[in-house]
């Protein structure tokens, strides 16, 4: 049995015992399991009982043809992918094209020939379990490619919440300096008027009167100018964040991106001591994804404060931007450590980082490349090396992003 098992079960459907008894001592003899049925009636109860791995099926039988009985078996969702081998002593064309209709996938003729009939066995469960295998396969893959949109969906979102919370810290910090000098001018006024009301009682020279006025222009103006700087980053800021975390598609002004962008890393580029200089060509006006591009800016300026610079050493960043036909070129570049030649097949790699437990542990990267080819469209190559200091991203993007999918649309 434990042979048989591992050879292959098959069901032999004939309606001649001596055919029949024939068939089935020829494939027991071979290793095989063999059921037997003498009719259309019994072979398809069988088969729906214990699916076989191969049925072998005689055309010419009372009751049930052995072409119904095909249908009916390929109609069975746990039966449509058994092979079934017709046994006929037919070899009319026609009969063979309406076996083949009938879903067969081969024909033995009679009387049988033992080397043909074990040849064609053989082959088709070889085959089935080949097919049953790569099936079985496909799910897999199938599965895993599920997990891995999952999971980079899952990558995409935890890098929009790291950068909208380096977004929170640079508005805090840009915001703190004309509001703290808003208020250290409302505290000195508030104090100079209560200093001016205390003293019309005992009677307020000319001159005293003039520097009031004064001291209390000077606060005005102060706070207003304070204010109004507090006003035009939150402005910048606002829409710098529905960018960052927004993955419509809109049409937008590069230069003012950028600009927007580089004002908000400003907190964290003047902790480490690195200037940003931009060059963006104005006037150029794109029709793609501004957050997944806000998102390229944060992450390669991150990649560059964590790996291009030692700590206290200063540098500098360039970003600069121009039309190219119908593209947009972008060069991303910084003049800090560079980058080993060992190293550059892997940079965008996911989870490949040479500073284990600082940054974004071996993602950002790997981001940026995803947003730039399958969001934006377009293609980015890393340079370092040649006589150049540093390291320096040459980026393309189309000046009209292409459509996307909702499957593709993930970032």
């Amino acid at each position: 049995m434990s042979q048989g098992a591992m050879e292959g079960e098959i069901l032999v459907v004939e309606d001649t015992p001596a055919s029949l008894k024939l068939l089935s001592e020829l494939l027991g003899n071979a290793g095989y399991l063999v059921r037997q049925a003498p009719d259309g009636e019994l072979a398809l109860w069988s088969a729906q009982a214990r699916p076989p791995e191969l049925i072998l099926l005689d055309i010419r039988m009372p009751g049930i043809d052995g072409y119904e009985v095909c249908r009916r078996l390929k109609a069975d969702p746990q039966l449509r992918d058994t092979p079934v081998i017709f046994l006929s002593a037919q070899y009319d064309t026609d009969d063979k094209v309406r076996g083949f209709q009938a879903g067969a996938v081969d024909f033995i003729a009679k009387p049988y020939q033992s080397e043909e009939v074990l040849a064609r066995t053989r082959a088709h469960i070889r085959l089935a379990r080949t097919q049953a295998a790569l099936a079985s396969s496909n799910g897999e893959l199938s599965r895993a490619l599920a997990e891995l949109k999952s999971a980079r969906q899952e990558i995409m979102r935890s890098e929009r919440m790291a950068a909208l919370g380096a977004l929170v810290a640079g508005i805090a910090h840009e915001l703190n300096t004309p509001i703290g000098n808003t208020v250290l001018a409302a505290s000195a006024l508030d104090d100079r008027a209560r200093e001016f009301f205390s003293n019309i009682d005992q009677g307020l020279r000319r001159s005293e009167l003039e520097r009031f006025g004064a001291d209390t222009c000077k606060a005005t103006g102060l706070m207003l100018r304070s204010l109004q700087r507090a006003a035009d980053l939150i402005e910048c800021f606002k829409q710098v964040a529905v960018d960052q975390t927004s993955s419509q598609r809109r049409e937008f002004d590069l230069a003012t991106l950028v600009e927007g962008m580089a004002k908000t890393l400003g907190p964290s580029l003047r902790e480490a001591g690195v200037e940003m200089a931009t060059g963006v060509a104005l006037g150029i006006k794109m029709d793609s994804y501004p957050g997944a591009l806000c998102q390229v800016i944060t992450n390669l300026t991150r990649n560059s404060l964590v790996h291009a610079f030692a700590p206290g050493a200063g540098g500098a960043i360039a970003l600069t931007a121009s039309v190219d036909g119908a593209a947009v070129r972008l060069e991303f570049a910084d003049n800090g450590a560079g980058i080993p030649a060992d190293h550059m097949a892997r940079v965008f790699e996911p989870f490949y980082t040479t500073r284990m437990g600082e940054g974004t542990g071996g993602l950002g990267l790997h981001v940026v490349h995803s947003l730039i080819v399958n969001v934006l469209g377009g293609t980015i190559e890393v340079h370092s090396g040649g006589g150049r200091p540093g390291a320096w991203f040459d980026i393309r993007l189309p000046l009209s992003a292409p459509a996307l999918g909702a499957s593709s649309n993930m970032w």
